[in-house]
C-alpha cells in the first residue's frame, strides 16, 4: 500500500464499549484490569458518536473485542441496522456466550449482511478452559442458527492452545461438516517462552514478542 492510501481507506477496527463476560487470561482487560482487580475503564459509545463514525462514509466497520465483546453494548443491534441501512461492511467479533438464543436472531435479522467471527478456541466443550466463563457449546449452537439469518457464512475462530492443538484437524473436520467457515490463528500473548498455553507442536508455535 502507498503512504497516500493509507489515508484514503476507509474501514475501521472498533472497541464499542468496555464489558465482557468473559476471563481469558492473555487479554489485554485481563492483563491491564481484571488481573489486578481493576474495573475495566470506559464507556458505551453513544448513538451519536456513532454516527459521528459512519458519516465519515466509513465502507468496513469490525465490532472488534479488544477490552470488551460487542454483544454487550445495549446499542449493537441498532448499530448493525444503521449499518445495514447505510450498506456498510460490517464484521462482529463474538466470544461471550451471554446473550440469549433469541437476542442474536434479533442481531441476526438487523443486519443479515453482516459476517460474525465467533470465537471458540477448541472444540466446543474444552474453549472455557481459556475463554473463561465462556458455555462454548451454546456458542457453537448460536452459530449454527446464524446461518438460516445471515447471507454470509458465519466463522469458526480456533486459536491454538497447547490443550486444544491435537484437535486442530478434528475441528476442521467439524467445521466442514457443519458448513461454517474454520479460521485458526496463531497467538504471541505469551508470559514467556515457556507458557502453559503454548503450543507444544513447533509449526504452531509462535514466541513471545
Amino acid at each position: 500500500m502507498r503512504s497516500l492510501d493509507f489515508f484514503k481507506r476507509r474501514g475501521m477496527n472498533i472497541d464499542i464499549g468496555f464489558r465482557c463476560a468473559l476471563e481469558c487470561p492473555r487479554c489485554a482487560r485481563w492483563r491491564h484490569y481484571r488481573k489486578y482487580g481493576n474495573k475495566v475503564p470506559g464507556y458505551d459509545i453513544t448513538m451519536k458518536e456513532y454516527l459521528k463514525v459512519v458519516d465519515w462514509c466509513y465502507k468496513h466497520i469490525n465490532f472488534s473485542g479488544q477490552y470488551s465483546d460487542p454483544i454487550h453494548h445495549p446499542l449493537l443491534i441498532d448499530f448493525l441496522k444503521v449499518n445495514y441501512e447505510r450498506n456498510i461492511e460490517t464484521s462482529v467479533h463474538n466470544a461471550s456466550s451471554a446473550k440469549s438464543k433469541e437476542w442474536y436472531i434479533k442481531a441476526f435479522k438487523a443486519n443479515p449482511n453482516a459476517r460474525w467471527i465467533f470465537g471458540i478456541d477448541g472444540m466446543p466443550e474444552e474453549s472455557h478452559i481459556y475463554r473463561i466463563n465462556q458455555k462454548g457449546q451454546k456458542l457453537y449452537d448460536i452459530m449454527l442458527e446464524a446461518k438460516k439469518h445471515l447471507n454470509r457464512t458465519p466463522v469458526w475462530q480456533y486459536i491454538i492452545f497447547s490443550y486444544n492443538e491435537h484437535n486442530l484437524d478434528k475441528a476442521m473436520e467439524k467445521a466442514k461438516k457443519d458448513g461454517v467457515v474454520f479460521m485458526y490463528l496463531q497467538s504471541s500473548r505469551w508470559d514467556s517462552d515457556d507458557d502453559e498455553l503454548m503450543p507444544k507442536n513447533k509449526k504452531y508455535k509462535m514466541s513471545k514478542k
